[in-house]
């Protein structure tokens, strides 16, 4: 069997790649953001009163808060972190408003662009945890001013309409993210969720047989074990030079179908498990099975494609494929 040598690599990005680069394009952004911020309160025509030494130490915050999230990996921002991420940046923008001014202060518009996090992140828990935070944090900024009623306060009318020009921002941003989520699911319909991917692989089987009448039709299941970096981009790789691939329970094992003989789905098989190799998967296999040699309906590939996946994990080898064989029993290959 030949060794692959080179990696094809896909240059579509995965969707953690692309959340992980929308908030990084909104730290680069709130950098350049609170420059201009420090400029415009040093400005003569500045009117509000600034305590500049706190608004000094949150401008200290901001920066490390930013310069910090261009530097994490992107496998760091997930939904739970990215929603943690943004109420602190909703947090320390309201206190960098609260010591330029309160009520008067014109930084409030610095909170505009963290609404949009959810439409960057793509998720909608997100973009509700931003929204409410930010109205929170900016109610607390210019409350002191509504109950003591300050020398520069402005008028109930105006704090009002910029309450609600945030929550209709906050509003649009999350309308946004239900568009751009719809559309990213039927992008990649080709990737199911974990629940439906036993019945998904199940009909393409179905369709695979039915479309090749007299051609060998394989299901290939692939184990690339727990130390692969990255399933999205392992996946939209195996999409780009094997088959679609289906991803199966909560695991990382994933499945495909392809047509063709021993030759043709052994070298589907050894594509796939180079590509978890290149994202640092240690223990990889591959099990496979044919129809109609080895079952006779497309369930029963599935259930033999399943048993040669098994019998992959007796190989003494830090990868091996199995191809199933109904007539002279298992035929085995170590992969490298």
């Amino acid at each position: 069997m030949p060794i692959v040598k080179g990696e094809m690599v896909s240059k579509a990005p995965t969707k953690s790649a692309r959340q992980a680069q929308g908030m990084k394009t909104l730290a680069l952004f709130y950098l350049i953001l609170v420059a201009a911020s420090v400029f415009l309160v040093h400005s003569p025509l500045y009117g509000p009163a600034v305590s500049y030494v706190l608004f000094y130490m949150v401008v200290a915050v901001l920066v490390t808060l930013s310069v910090a999230t261009i530097m994490l990996p992107q496998t760091q921002f997930s939904a739970g972190f990215t929603g943690g991420l943004c109420l602190t940046y909703a947090a320390m923008l309201s206190l960098a408003i609260f010591f330029s001014g309160g009520s008067s202060s014109e930084l409030y518009l610095l909170l505009v662009p963290l609404l949009f996090c959810a439409a960057l992140h793509g998720s909608r828990g997100v973009g509700v945890a931003t929204l409410v935070g930010t109205l929170f944090f900016f109610f607390l900024a210019v409350l002191p001013d509504l109950l003591g009623g300050g020398t520069d306060a402005v008028s109930t009318p105006v704090l009002l309409f910029r309450l609600g020009l945030l929550l209709s921002l906050g509003l649009l941003a999350l309308f946004a993210t239900s568009r751009l989520s719809g559309r990213g699911a039927l992008e990649h319909e080709s990737v199911p969720q974990p629940e439906d991917g036993g019945a998904t692989l199940l009909r393409r089987a179905e369709r695979e047989i039915q479309a090749h009448r007299g051609v060998p039709v394989a299901v290939v299941l692939i184990d690339p074990g727990a130390d692969v970096e990255d399933v999205d981009l392992l996946l939209e790789r195996v999409r780009a030079r094997v088959a679609p691939p289906v991803l199966l329970g909560e695991e990382s094992i994933f499945g495909f179908v392809v047509s063709g003989g021993e030759r043709e789905v052994e070298s589907a098989a050894r594509r796939s498990l180079a590509a978890a190799s290149s994202l640092g998967a240690t223990e990889t296999r591959a099990g496979a099975a044919f129809y109609p040699r080895d079952a006779r309906s497309a369930k029963e590939l599935l259930s033999a494609a399943g048993l040669a996946l098994e019998a992959a994990f007796e190989i003494d080898s830090p990868s091996a494929i199995v191809l199933s064989g109904r007539a002279g029993g298992q035929s085995y290959r170590a992969a490298r």
